[in-house]
């Protein structure tokens, strides 16, 4: 096989605030990677692209700050740019080493106030195939000590099991496809909990199953938003702290 590499664009981008950070507030300084190579064999010719954005957090409360950094970073760092480096060299040795491949990666910080502050990661590898995987889920950390918190924000897990299924049929199923039954992997009275630890956004806990979780690709990654007061109830008391409600 003849495989021809060219490195044809680059493009790096950090932005840093300036102001004085307060010990509990988190801001983002901002580290964009787009890089793209030519690759060629004998069945095709094109490009094949890696995008990166890091909402990297700036805050004087150093667990926070390296609780944050671990879960961004994979295996655990603070080196930002050696990390990215060695990710998009991993991507076009290993999986994007063909035409028409693709990765975007996107840390956002999603929101924050004085007990916890969420953010978001979203985006799809495509390395052939009839279409990419995408995923989308978010991370609240904790500001009292930088831990992350998900599940342990609940006491009572199996009524957590009926409130999410019941709002991800209202919330998802009913508001986007009127037979949902077909969709269901596993049509059973109560879905499993996502894979994916809920996160906090506003006033409201949110649940997202990935791709293929409970449903086929055609069904996107289900998602509901269940507000802190319906969920009071089942509430740990951690939970309670983190979201204000005791």
């Amino acid at each position: 096989m003849k495989k021809i590499i060219i490195p044809i664009a680059f493009l790096l981008l950090v932005a840093v605030g300036c102001r004085h950070t307060p010990d509990n507030e988190v801001e983002a300084k901002t580290y964009t990677l787009v890089d793209s190579m030519y690759f060629e064999n004998e069945f095709d010719a094109g490009y094949s692209y890696y995008t990166i954005n890091l909402d990297l957090p700036v805050t004087n409360n150093d667990s926070l700050r390296m609780s944050i950094l671990h879960w961004m970073l994979s295996p655990e760092t603070e080196d930002y740019k050696a990390f990215v480096q060695e990710d998009r060299d991993s991507f076009f040795t290993e999986d994007g080493n063909e035409p028409h491949s693709a990765i975007e990666e996107n840390y956002t910080l999603s929101e924050q106030t004085d007990h916890y502050v969420t953010y978001t990661t979203e985006g799809y590898l495509y390395t052939g195939g009839a279409h990419p995987m995408p995923w989308y889920y978010g991370t609240t950390f904790s500001k009292i000590d930088g831990s992350i918190v998900g599940y342990d924000m609940f006491d009572d897990t199996i009524s957590l099991k009926h409130i999410v299924t019941e709002n991800i049929h209202k919330q998802y199923f009913d508001k986007y496809n009127t037979e949902e039954e077909e969709y269901f992997f596993e049509p059973e009275e109560t879905f499993a909990l996502p894979e994916n630890e809920p996160w906090v956004e506003t006033d409201s806990v949110v649940f997202c199953y990935g791709a293929y979780e409970i449903a086929p690709y055609a069904a996107g990654m289900p998602l509901c938003k269940i507000s802190k007061e319906e969920l009071q109830p089942y509430l740990s008391q951690k939970g309670k702290k983190l979201l204000g409600v005791e």
